[in-house]
């Protein structure tokens, strides 16, 4: 279980250190985490030891919000007589991933469409980890789902500019021991459905004034927007999805630069996609057949799929920062690509009888967010 490997990693870490204010921040980031008991005998011994240094860099680690995100391909275009696309197989796949790395608090999944998808989702959400996944689906339009460890206070569902109904953000406020997060999950516009044609008339004026030229560019605008009506004050912001866009465009250009949100993957340190190699890329393989999906070959060539977050300057509770690529907090969960490779939990991969080797024609993003 999570608990206990993470138990396990606090007393081998215990034993090895004699830095008494280290080894209390480490009980603050993961006793609270996990209420376990057992650490709660170390409070009285490490009271007295103060957390961090003489300056905000050297400041403790005093709890983190640990989000992934995975388009999971619904497979309603495969062949019929490939389950769609072996879904069962791919979520099982997903959620076997989703225990590795520690059921985050937080997973944001797009794509969740056809009632084998959305069964198969709710019953590994229940199941998967030590706690149930509360799940979260939007009441009309579905496809974007969002699970959360703790409670939901808050949710809404908006739909996009476009030709399909099913483009949308889907909103919900979680009541993390950190303090409120505001989790916003999209999946905006592809070729099928128009997303780089021009924005259809009458384009919102919202989207006009800002420059947009596409249908996908005013679906950017529009989630700017509605994330400033919907987010608490003072709460930390999680925007996730398949942007259908890379970090060349105007989506990311006006996520990033003119409404000021982090891409939490480059800021960790990580690569940007090399299509030559596919490393830091998310997408690229076929999705309409196994061929891609039963191969340990990776196959991607683009980075389309994003992990955003934004803290507001008013932030109370928490200040947050963005873990390394290489897990810099030594906590096991790091921000870098979500199921990244090839079907590490069986022997070998690929048509069957043999194991899935992909969850989905996507990879996805993970993100350890330290609140200091």
């Amino acid at each position: 279980m999570q608990a206990d490997r993470r138990f396990r990693s606090i007393r081998s870490f215990a034993g090895k250190s004699t830095n008494l204010r280290v080894l209390r921040c480490t009980y603050l980031r993961w006793g609270t985490k996990f209420r376990l008991a057992p650490i709660l005998m170390l409070v009285g011994l490490l009271a007295v030891v103060g957390c961090g240094g003489d300056d905000d860099s050297e400041r403790a680690i005093v709890g983190e919000v640990t989000v992934a995100d995975l388009n999971v391909l619904h497979g309603l275009f495969c062949p019929s007589e490939t389950g769609d696309c072996r879904v069962a197989d791919r979520i099982d796949l997903l959620f076997e991933w989703v225990a590795s790395v520690g059921c985050p608090d937080v997973v944001t999944l797009q794509e969740v469409l056809g009632r084998r998808a959305v069964d198969l989702v709710r019953r590994a959400a229940a199941s998967s980890c030590p706690f149930a996944y509360e799940v979260l689906e939007p009441p009309m339009l579905g496809q974007n789902f969002t699970l959360s460890r703790y409670p939901v206070v808050e949710s809404h569902e908006d739909a996009l500019v476009g030709f399909l109904r099913t483009r949308l953000l889907w909103h919900t406020r979680i009541d993390h021991p950190n303090g409120m997060v505001d989790v916003f999950n999209t999946h905006l516009a592809a070729g099928v459905d128009l997303g780089g044609e021009p924005c259809q008339e009458p384009c919102p004026a919202e989207c006009v004034d800002a420059g947009a030229v596409s249908n996908r560019d005013c679906q950017a605008v529009q989630i700017a927007n509605l994330v400033e009506q919907h987010a608490a004050p003072g709460s930390l912001r999680v925007l996730a999805g398949d942007f259908n866009s890379t970090s060349e465009t105007f989506v990311y250009d006006y996520l990033v630069n003119v409404r000021g949100w982090t891409d939490s993957y480059l800021e960790a340190g990580n690569p940007e996609c090399d299509p030559a190699t596919g490393v830091g890329c998310t997408s690229g393989r076929e999705d309409e057949d196994l061929g891609d999906l039963e191969s340990p070959a990776g196959g991607e060539r683009s980075r389309i799929d994003f992990l955003f977050v934004r803290e507001p300057a008013s932030a109370s509770s928490c200040s947050y920062e963005i873990d390394s690529a290489d897990d810099a907090d030594g906590d096991g969960f790091a921000t870098m690509i979500f199921a990244g490779e090839p079907n590490p939990f069986s022997a070998d991969c690929g048509a069957l009888p043999s194991s899935i080797c992909w969850p989905s024609d996507h990879e996805g993003m993970q993100a350890d967010l330290n609140c200091r």
